[in-house]
């Protein structure tokens, strides 16, 4: 007789074994179905890329003009501090000049002539500049010129007031002992004159009232002025 060594699944512990097995295939196939939306949105879709390009956008159109007008008052005050101290520098140098001096030469007499027909002599019809004889124990004849002029012809004086557009005039100082000593300015190149004035009065006519005043460009390619006045008396010190 041939036995059948096949397994019979109508015993009833196999039918439960085969049950729990398609229950837990089931129950893994679920997990994973679970798991890969969690994989597959590990990135940035188009359109939340999209969305974020937007509001950094937004954000930076709404910081950009705080931005640049802090940097601009920034700028100004930059230039504004510039010109207060070019200004103060400049005329704390004029007045110890001039308090150094002792007498005020006029444009008639000549004695400050400079080269040419440039004459550094005070005009009171034109006190853009001016030319004292300096006290020495050893010279009799040492001047000294305080005046403007622009830096390609620093010898030659102009009134800033009346300088041509563009040019940029510079305050300087020129002294002569035997001779004309190269002139030397007062203030930074970065600036310009737009103002210089020596005005004569007093008793003795020995006090003179300066006003200076000098301007530099702003951010905006604007001019920003600062104006200071001051007086000195000649023979001071």
């Amino acid at each position: 007789m041939k036995k059948d060594y096949s397994i019979s699944l109508n015993n009833p512990g196999q039918r439960l074994l085969k049950h729990m097995s398609i229950h837990l295939d089931k129950h893994v196939t679920n997990d994973f179905a679970l798991l890969n939306p969690i994989r597959e949105r590990t990135g940035f879709t188009l359109l939340e890329l999209i969305i974020a390009t937007s509001i950094l956008s937004i954000i930076a159109l709404l910081i950009y003009p705080a931005y640049r007008a802090s940097s601009r008052s920034y700028q100004l005050s930059v230039v504004q501090s510039n010109l207060q101290q070019n200004a103060r520098i400049g005329m704390k140098k004029i007045v110890k000049e001039l308090e150094a001096g002792v007498v005020v030469i006029p444009e008639k007499s000549n004695d400050a002539k400079g080269e040419g027909s440039i004459n550094y002599g005070y005009d009171e019809t034109s006190p853009c500049k001016v030319a004292f004889y300096l006290w020495d124990e050893t010279s009799d004849n040492d001047i000294v010129a305080l005046y403007a002029a622009l830096p390609t012809l620093p010898g030659t004086t102009v009134d800033p007031a009346f300088s041509p557009e563009g040019e940029e005039p510079l305050l300087y100082i020129r002294k002569y002992s035997s001779s004309w000593s190269d002139p030397e300015p007062l203030v930074l190149s970065d600036v310009k004159v737009t103002q210089l004035n020596f005005i004569m009065g007093g008793d003795n006519e020995d006090g003179i009232l300066i006003t200076l005043e000098l301007a530099q460009q702003g951010p905006l390619k604007e001019w920003r002025t600062y104006r200071i006045t001051s007086a000195a008396k000649i023979g001071a010190r």
